[in-house]
């Protein structure tokens, strides 16, 4: 009777150890892409206070020529910087973009290009924002820094 008490003990030692190593190392370098936050994306917003230099993006969606869609983004005031993504290295100038199609996120970006693929005919809304390295949402007075265009695809 007492070996099987002290093996229940033991057992349950060990299997909280594991759940409880398991779920500090999840919600210390865990990121979560759930099908609920890739709407909102559940990041904090990084606000950009009145006199600083405020970054900006632009772009474009085009076709080309074999069908496929190209995005292409420009920065003033940024600089990518993937070697530091998810540090706690923050500030307003750098850190990457997240990219956007109907509201769904998609993937991130590091540069000024990105290959969208072929879409099937339909309204598309392209948005790309502008993230610190933390992947804080840069804001300027409450509004996002983002691009964002619609495209209408007839095919």
């Amino acid at each position: 009777m007492k070996g099987i008490s002290m093996y229940r003990v033991v057992s349950f030692v060990v299997l909280f150890t594991f759940v409880s190593i398991m779920l500090y190392f999840h919600n210390q370098y865990g990121h979560n892409h759930s099908a609920i936050e890739a709407s909102s994306h559940l990041h904090t917003r990084l606000n950009i206070p009145e006199g600083k230099i405020v970054p900006a993006i632009s772009g474009s969606v085009k076709q080309d020529p074999s069908g496929a869609w190209l995005l292409s983004i420009r920065t003033d005031h940024f600089a990518f910087t993937p070697e530091k993504a998810g540090t706690d290295d923050v500030g307003f100038h750098e850190g990457h973009a997240h990219l956007h199609v109907n509201g769904e996120k998609i993937n991130r970006l590091y540069g000024q290009y990105y290959n969208l693929d072929y879409f099937e005919k339909g309204t598309y809304t392209i948005k790309v924002t502008l993230h610190a390295n933390d992947h804080s949402l840069l804001t300027y007075k409450g509004e996002e820094i983002a691009f964002e265009e619609i495209i209408e695809v007839n095919k």
